[in-house]
């Protein structure tokens, strides 16, 4: 089952400069080392469409998901969003009037003793593929009938249209769109007055000006000199090979971060003493005293911004000064500092900041940071449809089998049902399994540890067990 676009010939009706996301993506990924881009059907490094797949027992009006399919496409223009090039070489994003048309059903017959298909079986109908930005769409629907009360719907939506927040909107805006089709009512959903490209053309006015300046003001302070770090090992291609590991963080333990945010001396949520234990971790394994890891920031402060599906999302680096000597209260109040203060301060893209750094000569030999962390908690549970039970399928992640050189481990959390749920991917070249092993586990006992305010970080990494066989 595919979703079909209408045979009109589609009407561009906004052009719009890249948001830095986007141009951050699109240097990284899709443009070629000498600056142009790939010609069309040439392989390129950019990562496959993202696949979910949420099954819906229970009578599903397909018309009405069907009718809610094409409002959220109308409604969402950077769905109908593709990719071009000026002819002065400047890339910009084409908004069209596009729409899907009739959505159809197919069936998918399950073998004996089966309840739900396979991972492999899902991706047959909707393939984890790379897509070209310029041509393909980037946003797709397709519905399986598994008998007459279940079905599987799979939504498939690249990243240079949308991002860990964007998810979050894509769900409950389907959500309520289908519920007001079936009871033959207006959606109830917030007015959107800006679209994604307005705001992309604001992100690139207000570049250089002077809030990015008192922004990047903050940031010079918070990076001073000296950042040590060891030098980055070059590969041919600027990428590395990497491999993915599950992450689980059960809902006892996110309960236990969440208090020891609220009780710190300096409040926050889960995400500083989830950075807290984390930087431990890479103490311990490492030796660091000096921690910088990459926080993905939503930057959706503009008003307006938070209804919209679209890449607006920065880097923050958040930086931790760890010593055997200081409390884990000490080290958690200074990660929620860290963390309020990136919030605060999240509108300057990180590649401005990146060559102002390298401009001053402040960046040191290593990269600003080797380890990145996605905390999203903008899609806590499925799609909400009346009169249905409906429950996302783990699907196998397809993402990047290779990663630039600099990062050496991308951990993706989502909050789902009290719990935290991912992947940690991480350069083979510089981990093995056993080591990335031993870094869950003292991950797990770490996030333990730091609820007690009074515990030293000696006392937390003399029990966390040691990476013995990291590099290769």
């Amino acid at each position: 089952m595919t979703t079909t676009a209408t045979e009109l010939p589609a009407v561009v009706t906004d052009i719009a400069p890249l948001s830095p996301g986007q141009e951050r993506l699109f240097d990284a990924e899709f443009v070629l080392p000498d600056g142009s881009w790939p010609a069309p059907g040439t392989p390129t490094r950019l990562r496959p469409i993202d696949t979910a797949a949420i099954c819906i027992d229970g009578p599903l009006d397909t018309a009405a998901l069907s009718r809610a399919v094409t409002a959220l496409v109308a409604r969402q223009s950077a769905l109908r969003t593709t990719f071009r090039r000026r002819p002065d070489g400047t890339p910009v994003q084409f908004v069209t009037d596009r729409t899907p048309g009739p959505m159809s059903c197919q069936t998918l017959h399950l073998g004996a003793g089966q309840d739900l298909p396979t991972a492999e079986e899902l991706l047959r109908h909707a393939p984890a593929r790379l897509v070209d930005p310029r041509h393909d769409p980037l946003f797709r629907a397709r519905l399986l009938r598994l008998d007459q009360e279940r079905h599987v719907l799979l939504l498939q939506i690249h990243h240079a249209v949308s991002d860990g927040w964007s998810i979050g909107v894509l769900y409950s805006d389907l959500s309520e769109l289908y519920n007001a089709a079936h009871a033959g009512r207006d959606a109830d959903l917030p007015a959107i007055t800006r679209s994604f490209a307005a705001h992309s053309r604001q992100m690139r006015a207000e570049r250089g000006g002077p809030e990015e300046q008192r922004q990047l003001a903050y940031w010079r302070r918070r990076l001073a000199p000296p950042l040590p770090g060891r030098p980055t090992e070059p590969q041919a291609d600027g990428l590395s090979p990497v491999d993915v590991a599950p992450v689980l963080v059960p809902a006892d333990l996110v309960r236990g971060l969440r208090a020891a945010a609220a009780t710190s001396v300096r409040r926050g949520g889960v995400a500083g003493p989830f950075l807290a234990a984390l930087a431990v971790v890479l103490h311990r394994h490492g030796g660091e005293r000096d921690v910088r890891i990459g926080m993905m920031i939503s930057n959706r402060a503009r008003p307006g911004a938070e209804h919209l599906i679209g890449y607006f999302v920065n880097t923050a680096v958040i930086r931790l000064h760890v010593h055997p000597q200081m409390t884990a209260g000490d080290l958690v109040a200074a990660a929620n500092t860290a963390v309020t203060e990136a919030i605060e301060h999240q509108a300057l893209p990180i590649q401005d900041l990146y060559q102002d750094l390298r401009d001053t000569d402040a960046l040191g030999q290593g990269p600003l940071y080797r380890v990145t962390l996605a905390l999203n908690s903008m899609r806590t549970r499925s799609l909400t449809l009346d009169g249905l039970h409906c429950q996302d399928i783990d699907l196998e992640r397809h993402g990047p089998r290779r990663t630039p050189t600099s990062i050496e481990q991308r951990w993706v959390l989502d909050e789902r049902a009290g719990h935290l749920a991912g992947t940690l991917t991480w350069r083979t070249d510089t981990a093995t399994r056993p080591g990335i092993a031993a870094t869950l586990t003292g991950l797990d006992q770490a996030m333990r540890t730091v609820t007690n305010p009074h515990t030293t970080i000696a006392d937390i990494t003399t029990t966390l067990p040691r990476a013995t066989t990291e590099a290769r």
